[in-house]
């Protein structure tokens, strides 16, 4: 039996079956143990629990505080959105080992809401909607067209997060025609990205785009 001196682990074999190091015959033994884990922590795998827990009990303080203390003016709708997005961007963006382009969509629309909250509760939707909102889309569409570009070999995988941005990127314009959004050209641009993201993809990339399109949808 060799011990591996990284992990005290015994065993038959030429390689550490836990750390992959390669043992040598120089320590060997007839006792066969693995080492004890009693002792490990677990602090990443409950670190998203702590942040729920943690952001619960702050919002739940400054609520109370908020009714105690000014009761006529609810700030704690800015606290609360703060610490949901902290809270979203800590476990699925910097914790999770989700998709890259999960992460990208997520961002864009947990920031999207945050902002839209802060500029509702300081008076009507103003620079949220007519520069906050498509500027993040037309960000979140460089992003997940650059990744695209830069891992054509790869990129299907990142097609589903491509639709959604471009699917985004018409949403100002939508806007627009609602009344909502009096700034025509951050809208304009983000409506002009979507095209264009879309042109590429079906000059550079027609077959493929169109088989994976009707992948998605069931075309």
């Amino acid at each position: 039996m060799i011990k591996c001196a990284e992990c005290s682990t015994w065993t038959r074999q030429a390689k550490c079956p836990l750390c992959q190091t390669q043992l040598s015959d120089n320590d060997t033994d007839r006792e066969y143990r693995y080492p004890s884990y009693k002792g490990m922590k677990f602090g990443f795998r409950r670190a998203p629990r702590f942040a729920i827990l943690a952001g619960f009990f702050i919002i739940m303080t400054c609520l109370f505080i908020n009714i105690s203390v000014m009761p006529h003016y609810l700030w704690i709708f800015y606290v609360a959105g703060s610490v949901t997005y902290f809270i979203v961007s800590f476990n699925h963006t910097i914790l999770s080992k989700s998709h890259l382009g999960s992460k990208i969509v997520i961002q864009i629309v947990s920031l999207t809401l945050l902002l839209l909250l802060i500029d509702s509760r300081s008076g009507l939707l103003t620079w949220s909607v007519n520069y906050v909102l498509p500027l993040l889309i037309i960000s979140g569409m460089i992003m997940i067209t650059g990744i695209v570009l830069a891992k054509r070999i790869k990129w299907s995988s990142y097609f589903s997060f491509l639709i959604i941005t471009i699917g985004l990127g018409f949403l100002p314009s939508i806007l627009i025609a609602a009344g909502i959004v009096t700034v025509l050209w951050p809208s304009a641009l983000a409506a002009a990205y979507a095209f264009a993201a879309i042109a590429v993809m079906l000059l550079f990339a027609q077959q493929s785009f169109l088989t994976q399109l009707g992948r998605r949808f069931h075309l």
